[in-house]
């Protein structure tokens, strides 16, 4: 019998250790192969100002402080295209140097963005988004593509970024 317990003492202490090497060595490969090389071609991206990789979760989030940027649209889509290709499916949060000032008329333009991908008239959103930036003291400037509405609010001193899906019409 008690042979019995040692052996399966072993078996069971042997198990652990191969599972906890397995696991390191995953985390290892995961941090040489994905996440060192995804962090390090975002930051090339121009205007990146800092990328955080939160992978806690699966599929994953990569967090990236922006600059100044003239055209979000083309930079969201550098960032997207990077991390597809190291990371698939992880999602891409994206951020500026956001104010009070921006912050509060980020939150007016949603409505008018909400409206617009409800309705489709893109066009009438555009030019709300443009008439309600100029009242709230702020330059508003909106992209649109297939997947996304982009909308970048500047003022003097800051920039925020945001990313409406389009989603399927």
């Amino acid at each position: 019998m008690r042979f019995q317990v040692r052996r399966i003492a072993a078996a069971a202490a042997a198990l652990i250790l191969t599972l906890g090497a397995l696991f390191g060595l995953q985390r290892w490969i995961f941090q040489t192969q994905t996440s060192a090389p995804l962090k390090m071609q975002l930051e090339r991206v121009a205007g990146v100002r800092s990328v955080t990789l939160d992978f806690a979760n699966s599929p994953g989030v990569v967090h990236v402080a922006l600059r100044r940027v003239s055209d979000i649209e083309t930079t969201y889509g550098r960032l997207a295209g990077r991390i597809e290709a190291l990371a698939p499916g992880a999602a891409l949060d994206i951020a500026g140097t956001s104010d009070a000032r921006l912050a509060a008329a980020a939150q007016d333009l949603s409505f008018s963005i909400a409206q617009g991908l409800a309705t489709g008239q893109f066009v009438a959103m555009r030019q709300n988004i443009l008439a309600q930036g100029r009242r709230a003291g702020v330059v508003a400037r909106v992209y649109i593509d297939q997947q996304n509405v982009y909308l970048a609010l500047y003022d003097k001193a800051h920039a925020d970024y945001f990313v409406y899906p389009r989603g399927a019409k």
